[in-house]
Parts: structure tokens; sequence; C-alpha cells
């Protein structure tokens, strides 16, 4: 009994020390890394090696360099934070927890208050923000929930009360808002543009709306002159027969 108990850690041991044998550290793809800052602590993960990558300048790229996290807009100089990324609090509390992609955000994203209450949930894709977004206060109720679209806001924007309840909304269209036409007496109403349109010969014209506009404003004013034009001269004419 005790011969086979001590085959068989023999051969368990054996087992563990062939597969750590057969991870070297030059083969791994990436490695996990603590940085300490004065309010949060960052573990994340890191590539092994360089990776040269073709650089997005709209996006803000994560690397390590001199046991430090830099982030920089439109390019990087260090090896590439690829893996969960997570950040605590001194307490040991959440901050943030999501996934990086070749130093780009990824995926969901979530922060926390320093209390453990969530504060905002971020969809990100490719290092911009793509899908839901949740905005929470620090009593944990719902205050805003949108969606963004190659991270400008894209679609409505519910703004919530202390109860619950829709207290506004705004429509958004690639990071512009949407105002809906007015009705005026089951009208339509169009704001008249200021602005110019170039025409071929350099040249500038007032818009079509406008242009249209002064169109129908200087009928309705001949119409107008011509009617009065016309009242004076068959008083005129109603003068001279009487005087006759």
């Amino acid at each position: 009994m005790k011969r086979c108990i001590h085959i068989l850690l023999v051969l368990f041991c054996s087992s563990f020390l062939s597969a750590q044998k057969g991870i070297e550290p030059s083969k791994l793809k990436q490695f996990n890394i603590t940085v300490n800052f004065d309010d949060y602590t960052v573990k994340t993960q890191m590539l092994s090696q360089p990776k040269d990558i073709s650089t997005d300048n709209d996006k803000t790229y994560m690397w390590y360099a001199s046991q430090k996290l830099v982030e920089t807009r439109g390019g990087y100089d260090g090896k590439l934070i690829h893996g969960t990324y997570r950040s605590f609090y001194l307490n040991n509390q959440l901050r943030e927890q999501g996934e990086m992609r070749y130093g780009l955000k990824d995926k969901t994203w979530k922060y926390w208050y320093s209390d453990g209450k969530l504060k905002e949930v971020i969809c990100w894709k490719k290092g911009l923000k793509n899908g839901t977004y949740l905005l929470y206060n620090d009593y944990g109720q719902l205050m805003a929930k949108s969606k963004f679209k190659n991270d400008k806001l894209h679609g409505t924007f519910y703004t919530y009360g202390p109860n619950g309840v829709i207290i506004e909304k705004k429509r958004y269209k690639h990071g512009e808002e949407y105002l809906k036409k007015k009705l005026f007496g089951g009208k339509k109403l169009f704001r008249l543009r200021s602005s110019k349109t170039k025409v071929s010969d350099g040249q500038s014209s007032d818009s079509q709306e406008t242009k249209a506009r002064k169109k129908g404003l200087n009928r309705k004013f001949l119409k107008r002159k011509s009617s009065k034009e016309k009242k004076t001269q068959q008083e005129d004419l109603k003068n001279k027969t009487v005087t006759s």
C-alpha cells in the first residue's frame, strides 16, 4: 500500500514538473504586472515582446515602460497592455475592470465608487466607445442611459430622476443632437438658414430655401402694389367724372 502511494506521488511530481518545464518565460505571450499609484493600484497584463502594429490617430493606446503605465493618443513606445485590466482603491475595492487588446480598451468595462457601488458601464470596441452606456449616482440609482457609435453618442439619451422615472429624452446622431421639427397650428415650421452655398463661378448665393421664401414675399408685395395702384386709378377716374 505504501509502495503504491509512493509511486503515485512520483508520477504526480513528474507530470507537474514536466508541465512547469514546458512553459518557458521567453515563450509566454504576456506577463502579469502591478503598478501602484497614489490613490489606487493597477493589476494587468502586458505583451512579453514589443509588437509592431499600425496605430490610429483617433485612438488612445496604453503601454508599459520603465515600471510605469502610459497612455498616448495615436501611438506608443513600449510594451502594449494586453489582457485583463483591473484597478483597486486603497481599501481594496474594485475601481475599474475590463479587457485590453493590443493597448486598446475592448468589450464591456465597469467602473465603481470607492464604497463598491457601480458607477458606469461602457462598451468598447478596439479603443472606441461602441454600444450601451450606463451612468449611476453614488446611491446606486440609474441616472443616464444611452448608446455610442464610433466614440460618439448615437441614439436616444435618457435622463432619469431619483424615482427611476425618465425626466428627459434627447436624440443624437453621430454625436450631434437631433432636433425634431416643431408644429405650429398644424403646420410644420422650417428655420431659415443663414449660410451661403457656393456656386460654380466661385460666387455665393442664398440657399434654395431662402430664395423660395424671398420669391414668395416678392410676389405678395407686387400683388399688393398692383391692387393699390388699381384702386388709386379708379378713385382718380371717379373724381374726374364728378368734376365734369
